[in-house]
Parts: structure tokens; C-alpha cells; sequence
């Protein structure tokens, strides 16, 4: 390599001052190797014998190769940065690409059905009408071909409201308090074995406390349909029965 310090060779003409021309510092900084410039700029170097020194012309052409291989190297290196820089720059742009999530459908609420509260209504201050009272019923008078069916047949006539009259045969321990036999006609008779049907009669105890055995009454009855009891010879016996709804002792 020239050092560009050095003076110029002897051989070399000075200028028409006598002075020696000194070497183009330009031109000698151009023929220097960079230290970057690698094995290819060493080579070039070291085919630069110091002892010969080079020529204007020699001193141009090396610059501008020394020039050109600095200027692609930089253009390499600019190159490999810019490959790097794109690198990254599509790692972050791959990066900073949304990706695509898996759409979630939100399953449909079923809203719950609102049950309103019954409310009362207030109560009304009109009174309520009484519901008419159940009208008594109609005790018929009798024949005594009308008596006669009924004792008959009992059962064809439950329910039905008469007015009957009697003779008590028996009313005593046997029969209870509620209860009494008794010989019962269509009407009141002029003698008292006159009244001939065997009937059963039963009614409440506070009504009949009165009434004792061989009394001739009046009472107005309901037809409760047939009784069965036994006889004190130790028979049986079927009668009507009636239910007393009000009785009076004549």
C-alpha cells in the first residue's frame, strides 16, 4: 500500500518549479483498503508492490474499484438489513392479523312468564239476599180408603205428610222414650177401639215425655215407609212407621 506521507520518488519529474510534486491525497486514500473490505480487497493490495509505485492511471483504477467494492458491500449489507426489516415486518404484521375467532351464538333467554297475584275484590257492602226459608209442608187429611193404601203399602208413600189420629197401645221400657205403638185411624173416632191399624211412630223424646199408654192424640206425621219388630209371644210384625212432626194429646 502507498502511505500518502511519504515523498514522492525520485524517479517521478517535478513540476516546472523544481519542486516535486506530491501525491494526489484523493487518489491516495482512494487506493486504500478499508478495513471492512474483506480477503478480495487484500489481495488487491498486496498486488501493489510498495517498491514499485503506481501511476496516475493505476492510482484511478484502483480508487474506483476500492469505490465500487464499498459501495456493494453497502448495498449488501443495506439489502440484508432491508431482508431482515421485512422479516420482522411481516412477523409483525402476521402477529398483528386479527385472528378469526369461532363465532359463539349466545343461546336465546326464554323469558320466564309472569303470574300476576290474583287480587280479591273488595267485598260488596250490599247484603246478600237470605235464601227464602223452605216452605212447610201440607198435612192432608185422610179417607178411610185412603188410610188403607198407605198401611198397605208404606213404602209407596215415604215422604208424604198426613194427618192421622191414634190410640198409644205401648209405650214403655220396651219401646224407649222416642218411640211407641200405636192404633192409628183416618180420624178421630167415637169409641176408642175403633182406631185398628197397628202403627209405629217415633218422634223426639222432648215432645212425646208426655204421652203415656191408653192417651188418644192427633199428630201430624211423615211416612217413613215399613218396620219390622218382634212380638212379646215371639213372633214378628211389620207396620208402617211414621215420623212425628208435631203431636197434641186430646
Amino acid at each position: 500500500m502507498t502511505d500518502p506521507t511519504m515523498p514522492t520518488p525520485p524517479d517521478q519529474p517535478a513540476n516546472e518549479a523544481g519542486v516535486s510534486p506530491q501525491p494526489d491525497p484523493t487518489l491516495a486514500g482512494a487506493a486504500a483498503v478499508p478495513p471492512t473490505a474483506g480477503p478480495q480487497a487484500a489481495t488487491l493490495a498486496e498486488a501493489s508492490s510498495p517498491t514499485t509505485p503506481p501511476t496516475r492511471s493505476n492510482a484511478r483504477a484502483w480508487a474506483v474499484g476500492g469505490i465500487a467494492l464499498v459501495i456493494a458491500l453497502g448495498v449488501g449489507g443495506a439489502v440484508v438489513a432491508t431482508s431482515g426489516d421485512s422479516a420482522k415486518l411481516a412477523g409483525a404484521a402476521a402477529s398483528a392479523s386479527p385472528s378469526t375467532a369461532t363465532p359463539t351464538t349466545a343461546a336465546p333467554t326464554s323469558a320466564a312468564p309472569t303470574t300476576a297475584a290474583p287480587t280479591s275484590a273488595a267485598p260488596s257492602s250490599t247484603k246478600t239476599a237470605a235464601p227464602p226459608k223452605p216452605k212447610p209442608p201440607s198435612y192432608k187429611t185422610l179417607t178411610a180408603r185412603q188410610w188403607k193404601l198407605i198401611a198397605k203399602n208404606p213404602d209407596g208413600h215415604i215422604g208424604e205428610h198426613y194427618v192421622v189420629y191414634g190410640r198409644v197401645t205401648q209405650f214403655d221400657a220396651a219401646t224407649g222414650t222416642d218411640t211407641f205403638r200405636a192404633d192409628v185411624a183416618h180420624r178421630r173416632m167415637s169409641d176408642e177401639f175403633d182406631y185398628e191399624t197397628n202403627t209405629m211412630l217415633s218422634g223426639a223424646g222432648s215432645d212425646l215425655e208426655n204421652l203415656v199408654e191408653d192417651d188418644i192424640f192427633r199428630a201430624n206425621v211423615m211416612v217413613l215407609g215399613s218396620y219390622s219388630y218382634d212380638t212379646q209371644i215371639g213372633g214378628s210384625t211389620t207396620a208402617p212407621l211414621l215420623q212425628i212432626d208435631s203431636i197434641k194429646v186430646l
